[in-house]
């Protein structure tokens, strides 16, 4: 890995490889550098990653680091000093404009590696450290990331404190907050000082681990209801009888639809006439012979 050391104008390039390193300004550390304290710096190379520890207080982009505290460290970012002395650690495209944070530079760690499947759940997906590779799923309304056993989210990171932080759904936004851990919560390389939104992509750092976050896929939008087949058009010239509506009375049919009936003949009504004179008839006989 490539650095470059300045004090009073005057850059000194140089280059460690991976291990751990003592840099500081005695004849005791491996990496000597006119001007520094004494064992002011361990760094700890590893896959083209470099965490850093110091001694005192030093900054990362701006952004105050405590003594004894891990720090990752990106490609490009520069590390300020005691006396005005700073640290930067050179991109290893060359680019020494650049600076990058910390989505840019996992993006080129994790290029060859695949996406992982959308989720219907939020998840945390482990990049670096003892839990590389593993995902965690952020089902519920709060979630706690630790060492503890009863945390959701259990890292076994030795810089990583048993309740290290908390990642709360609320009104529509998950939000990261640091549960008062002595390494601290950084969130996209910023350290988190009050509970802040995190999105798609973000990039949590809990001592030696790093975290990206993946929103949970949106729902689908519901299944429209199909339109009900309109009923077919009668075709001209064809007769379509259309059933009586519940509770009504079917319409009487118009005389002219009405069959004709049989009229009764007249000579039906002789016939009657004839038949009751005889049977009147008989019983005349009938009586005079009793």
């Amino acid at each position: 890995m490539h650095f470059e050391f300045e004090h009073m104008g005057i850059t000194s390039p140089f280059e460690l490889p991976e291990g751990i390193h003592l840099l500081g300004g005695s004849a005791e550390d491996q990496v000597r550098l006119e001007g520094l304290p004494p064992g002011l710096l361990t760094l700890r190379i590893e896959s083209q990653r470099l965490m850093v520890e110091a001694t005192r207080t030093f900054t990362v982009g701006g952004v105050l680091v405590p003594p004894g505290v891990p720090r990752l460290v990106l490609p490009g970012e520069v590390l300020g000093l005691p006396e005005g002395m700073s640290l930067k650690v050179l991109d290893p495209s060359g680019d020494s404009e650049r600076q990058v944070g910390t989505v840019a530079v996992l993006k080129h760690l994790l290029m060859d590696t695949e996406e992982p499947p959308p989720s219907r759940a939020a998840t945390l997906l482990c990049l670096t450290g003892a839990d590389v590779g593993r995902s965690f799923a952020l089902a519920e309304a709060s979630t706690d990331i630790g060492r503890n056993h009863e945390v959701s989210v259990r890292l076994r990171d030795l810089a990583v404190s048993r309740r290290h932080a908390r990642i709360r759904y609320q009104e529509g936004t998950f939000l990261l907050e640091d549960l008062n851990s002595p390494n601290g919560v950084y969130l996209n390389g910023q350290r988190v000082e009050r509970p802040s939104p995190i999105h798609e992509g973000d990039v949590i750092e809990l001592g030696r681990t790093l975290l990206r976050f993946q929103a949970p896929m949106a729902e689908p939008p519901p299944p429209q209801q199909e339109n009900p087949t309109p009923p077919l058009e009668p075709e001209p010239g064809s007769v379509q009888a259309e059933a009586p509506a519940e509770n009504e009375t079917p319409a009487a049919p118009s005389g002219e639809d009405m069959p004709e009936r049989p009229r009764v003949r007249w000579e039906w009504w002789l016939i009657g006439i004839g038949a009751t004179l005889a049977l009147v008839g008989l019983l005349a006989t009938y009586a005079l012979a009793a």
